[in-house]
């Protein structure tokens, strides 16, 4: 018995000793001085623990950070029935005196208030906040402290104080509104919306053109976009609708699978002006251009192209780094136009193209049909001196290249019922953007020779007509050899 005694006086000094420790304003007064010491060595700041008040039955504490900076919450609460009622209030007046604590250096305000009440069968969180000069209010229920529904809503936040609090490089300006519903926050079994908006936004030009090595300045760039979210167990459809200056992008839906990290989207995108897209393409284009397809992400990667372009169709296909397409009844005047080249062939042009990505490798090969050429001084040569007039003849033949990353090897054979053109080793360095090509015109029974060289845009033309023009010298000298004979008898 006196064993037993022994033992039931021990814990009863143990556990009077532990709730005067910390339950009592005497123990609150022996612990805080240590509390105050871990908040400093972990804000690395000369904080102060101003308030430590703990009973059975309520607490306080109030923590200055630093001046202008403090940290308080103060409620009641059961052991028993594990409930609370909690209001909370961070004002944190002037961020950038916090660099030691947030490793950045923030020039804002932030400022947070609210509660926190109910028990494990339900505890709700409320609040409200200015983050990033916003207007945001946020609620949160918990099911056995474990996350049940959500909803926020935040309108006015200031895109690039974002960025400085994410340390992200400041790369736009923008505001940003977001709604957020969800009614089951259970990540298998999701269900909810989430909407969201970006308004007045405005690229960094100059930060992107350095950071991605753009070979020109990046056009001064405005946008706008709207996104809608609908959660629906472990997959989130998204519908996105992006306008710029540059590019429009309208998606109806994006379903992101989360348990699998798939990704299925339908898209239309809209290039406005291709010429303003220089600083990528790093060449000069006319026109504007819409295209729309399919994108899967899983395992591979699927990527569907459809677009109308020059009167004809394209329709392309990416599987991870294999590249198809084909071209059906493209108008080659349209697309000499596009390209900014001279426009001296008119014809309809079928053809297919294999690309690997990642080798820069491939090939083309296309049909050409109802071919027509423009005013040029090479037919014009071959109308004055052979007599045969080319602008009237219609040609067909075959056009291909071999693609070896910025080289390109192509041949041409085109014929008509009188006539031919051929080249066989034409040389194009997309890369350096020249030409070096020998072609071979037969007008008729009559050889003209022409070589261009240098740039693609402003070639060198050297005429080789000798044979042809000393052909119709000897005509005419036998014309004059006849009239001379014929006078004399």
């Amino acid at each position: 018995m006196k064993i037993v005694a022994w033992i039931v006086g021990t814990v009863g000094f143990l556990l009077t000793s532990i709730y005067i420790l910390i339950f009592t304003p005497f123990g609150n007064g022996l612990i805080a001085p240590t509390i105050q010491e871990k908040i400093q060595a972990q804000t690395k700041l000369d904080s102060k623990l101003d308030i430590y008040r703990l009973s059975l039955s309520d607490f306080e504490i109030f923590i200055t950070l630093n001046q202008n900076n403090t940290i308080s919450i103060k409620g009641d609460y059961s052991l028993f029935s594990q409930s609370m009622n909690v209001v909370y209030k961070v004002n944190l007046e002037e961020l950038k005196t916090l660099k030691e604590l947030l490793q950045a250096e923030l020039d804002m305000p932030l400022h947070l208030n609210g509660t926190v009440i109910g028990d494990a069968a339900l505890l709700v969180v409320d609040g409200e906040s200015d983050i990033a000069s916003s207007k945001t209010t946020f609620r949160a229920e918990l099911i056995n402290f474990a996350p049940s529904k959500v909803t926020a809503d935040i309108k006015g936040l200031v895109i690039q104080e974002v960025l400085a609090v994410l340390k992200q490089p400041h790369y736009t300006d923008g505001l940003f509104d977001l709604n957020i519903n969800i009614t089951n926050a259970d990540v298998n079994n999701l269900d909810g919306m989430i909407n969201s908006k970006i308004y007045k936004g405005k690229l960094d030009s100059k930060y992107l053109t350095k950071t991605y090595g753009f070979k020109s300045m990046m056009p001064r760039t405005t946008f706008n976009a709207t996104t809608s979210s609908k959660l629906s167990k472990d997959v989130v459809d998204t519908k996105i609708d992006f306008n710029s200056n540059l590019v429009n992008l309208d998606i109806k839906s994006a379903k992101f699978n989360i348990s699998q990290k798939s990704l299925d989207t339908d898209y239309k995108v809209k290039i406005h002006n291709l010429d303003r897209l220089f600083f990528v393409s790093g060449r000069h284009l006319k026109g504007k251009i819409t295209a729309n397809g399919r994108m899967k992400k899983d395992k591979d990667l699927d990527f569907s192209i459809f677009s109308n372009i020059a009167d004809g169709k394209l329709i392309a296909k990416l599987h991870n780094d294999d590249f198809t397409a084909t071209l059906k009844g493209m108008q080659t005047l349209k697309v000499l136009d596009m390209l900014l080249y001279p426009k001296i062939f008119k014809s309809l042009i079928n053809a297919d193209v294999k690309y690997n990505l990642a080798e820069a490798k491939g090939v083309f090969d296309g049909k050409l049909s109802q071919g027509k050429f423009t005013r040029n001084q090479v037919l014009d040569l071959a109308k004055q001196y052979a007599g045969t007039n080319m602008y009237k003849e219609t040609f067909k033949g075959d056009v291909s290249a071999k693609i070896n990353k910025e080289k390109i090897i192509a041949l041409l054979d085109l014929k008509s019922n009188r006539s031919a053109i051929t080249t066989k080793n034409t040389k194009l360095d997309t890369k350096k953007n020249t030409i070096d090509s020998e072609i071979k015109i037969n007008a008729n029974g009559n050889p003209i020779g022409v070589k261009l060289s240098g740039d693609v845009n402003k070639p060198k033309v050297d005429i080789d007509a000798q044979e042809l023009i000393k052909k119709e010298a000897t005509k005419a000298i036998r014309k004059e050899v006849n009239k001379f004979f014929k006078g004399l008898f």
